[in-house]
């Protein structure tokens, strides 16, 4: 019983490190075990021993203290404020929509158990700031609710991050340094972010990048002030085809643009073709008309449709009401003549939008803005498709929540 050796975390890090550690909650010696011999140790002859197996040591932590196995468990994260806000899945990509922004991390976002859980805390009513380069530099102050949890708003303000403006540092930590996240921004902080802070994957707290973080660099889309306006857009059905699809449109302009688009589809029909084409109708009415466009879709199907196989259908619809003059038969109530008709003389899916997205190509023509599209392909790490992607998984998120909120009778 001498030999069993127990895991501890280290200042270096090992927490977060994976392999096989056995945690013990009830048992002679409860603790963390990198090797099943010791950890059985603990449990042999002891009433009701309670151990288990996990990948990582935060997880064998946390059932050491609580007996409960989370790690097993969805995490939902919840942005409330950022550059798309809504409900994400990965961490990594939760923490991109948040850097930059000036609003207490514990007012942006939030690490929930359940999908309804994330979007309460989206939607619900607290102080929001949008980014600094948006805003100007503006004063953070602290909220009433911080002054509930029995801090003075003055002191609690004054430990948020601030820029550096070379005075004298002062509520440092024991080792003479700001904790993460806290005190004067560094004199070459962007946005009003600190490069030098990232967040722990495994916690969620923030903490100091290593040399490695430091020096990684990241490419990034900018915009333009003239020429062509390059749009993404997309559509997003989740499950598409079944009963109680929802789906959702995303168009995205460009990173912190005020114009990016993460809605509910609306209507009755919630196909991933309708909202891809309701996506290029948004992008549509939101560019300005005299300038031109281009538009990035992963659809072949929305972009063909207005494009190429409306003219076909425009034809067939006018052959039709001719042949019914001439011939003087009735018009069929199913598939009228004045609407649009496919190959098989039926009518055309989603004939409302696309004709609303034609006359508004019209108008732009008019104008001397010109429309073109560019089809690339879906799901291929494309940054603007990405983008675009995640707007409108939002958005039919968004609406899959508020069907929660119906009545049930």
């Amino acid at each position: 019983m001498g030999r069993e050796k127990s895991v501890s975390a280290t200042p270096s890090g090992k927490s977060g490190k994976k392999g096989k550690f056995y945690a013990v909650h009830t048992g002679h010696k409860p603790g963390v075990y990198s090797s099943w011999p010791d950890a059985e140790a603990q449990t042999i002859g002891f009433p009701y021993a309670k151990h288990q197996k996990f990948n990582t040591f935060l997880a064998a932590e946390e059932f050491v203290k609580t007996g409960v196995d989370t790690s097993a468990e969805p995490t939902y994260y919840g942005v409330r404020v950022g550059r798309y806000p809504g409900v994400y899945t990965d961490l990594e990509t939760a923490q991109e929509q948040i850097a930059g922004f000036r609003t207490p991390i514990e007012k942006k976002w939030k690490k929930c158990r359940s999908e309804e859980e994330a979007w309460e805390f989206v939607r619900s009513k607290e102080e929001v700031s949008t980014p600094i380069s948006l805003r100007g530099d503006l004063e953070s102050t602290a909220s009433t609710d911080d002054a509930r949890k029995g801090g003075k708003i003055s002191n609690i303000a004054s430990k948020r991050q601030k820029r550096n403006d070379g005075s004298a540092l002062a509520l440092v930590d024991n080792h003479g340094e700001y904790p993460p996240a806290t005190g004067p921004l560094p004199l070459d902080a962007e946005d009003g972010f600190d490069g030098t802070v990232t967040f722990n994957p495994l916690t969620g707290e923030p903490e100091r990048k290593t040399e490695e973080q430091l020096g990684a660099r990241k490419m990034q889309p900018t915009g333009s002030f003239s020429g062509t306006v390059e749009i993404y857009t997309d559509g997003s059905s989740l499950g598409n085809g079944q009963k109680g699809a929802v789906a959702g449109v995303g168009v995205y302009f460009g990173n912190n643009d005020e114009r990016n688009v993460s809605e509910p589809l609306v209507g009755d029909s919630q196909t991933n073709q309708r909202a891809e084409l309701v996506a290029i109708q948004r992008a549509l009415d939101i560019a300005p008309i005299d300038r031109d466009v281009l538009i990035y879709s992963d659809s072949n199907y929305a972009i063909k449709c207005v494009t190429e196989w409306f003219i076909k259908w425009r034809e067939n619809s006018a052959k039709a009401k001719a042949y019914l003059k001439e011939s003087g038969k009735p018009e069929d109530p199913e598939n009228p003549a004045s609407t649009w008709l496919n190959s098989s003389g039926e009518k055309v899916s989603n004939e409302d939008v696309i004709k609303a997205i034609i006359n508004r190509i019209d108008e732009r023509m008019l104008a001397r803005g010109k429309t073109n599209f560019q089809w690339i392909k879906g799901h291929a790490n494309h940054p603007g498709n990405v983008a675009a992607d995640t707007l409108a998984v939002n958005g039919a998120r968004e609406a899959r929540y508020e069907l929660t909120l119906l009545p049930t009778s």
